[in-house]
């Protein structure tokens, strides 16, 4: 009486080249771009229009909301809360980042308290700095506008009691250049137009 010996079915190897194998794949670090300028030069409305803009999910973080949108009842140390805000800025940022956002992060990084007006324009070189490794690409926008653009938009908004402050801030904000700086007049551009322009402003830049 004649066996058959079973012989065990390989797989055939094409088909293993062929079938399909989930790989998951590590998404590309996100983008930071960091917009400056005095109050009522358009930041917020830019950081959004942008945020909208850019590919991926994206967060935008705002120092004046960090302020006023959070700190209900003011303390007596005003430098101390600003100092406060900016922290909490590194850390919101860091925290998107890590979790691949996209993040504008925006502010005017000047402000004035009794009179007193406080820099922490050196937030925004710290901020890019130590960012670098959670970024594949940072940018720095400095939004500026003409004092003419300023005292339309502060009626128009009703607050006219900025202006001053709004003018010194103004003044005050340093220069920057390179490849990693762009600056925009809010007062001669749109928000479409100067999200258009940062957009590709970014593909320049160095992650």
């Amino acid at each position: 009486m004649s066996r058959k010996r079973a012989h065990a079915s390989l797989p055939s190897p094409t088909a293993a080249i062929l079938s399909p194998v989930s790989i998951r794949q590590e998404p590309s670090l996100p983008d930071l771009i960091v917009i400056y300028g005095p109050p009522l030069a358009g930041k917020s409305t830019v950081a959004w229009e942008l945020a909208r803009s850019l590919d991926g999910k994206t967060a935008v973080v705002s120092t004046d909301h960090l302020l006023g949108g959070s700190i209900a009842v003011p303390g007596p140390d005003p430098l101390a809360e600003l100092e406060m805000a900016h922290t909490q800025l590194r850390l919101f940022v860091a925290n998107y980042l890590k979790n691949r956002y996209n993040v504008v992060a925006e502010g005017p990084f000047f402000f004035e308290r009794d009179g007193v007006l406080h820099s922490f324009e050196a937030e925004i070189d710290q901020l890019i700095a130590l960012m670098r490794n959670l970024a594949r690409r940072s940018l720095i926008v400095r939004l500026d506008v003409d004092d003419d653009a300023l005292s339309k938009r502060a009626q128009a908004a009703t607050r006219e009691s900025e202006i001053d402050a709004a003018r010194r801030i103004r003044t005050a904000a340093r220069g920057r250049y390179g490849e990693r700086f762009r600056s925009f007049d809010s007062g001669a551009m749109s928000p479409q137009e100067i999200a258009i322009a940062v957009r590709g402003a970014l593909t320049q830049a160095l992650g």
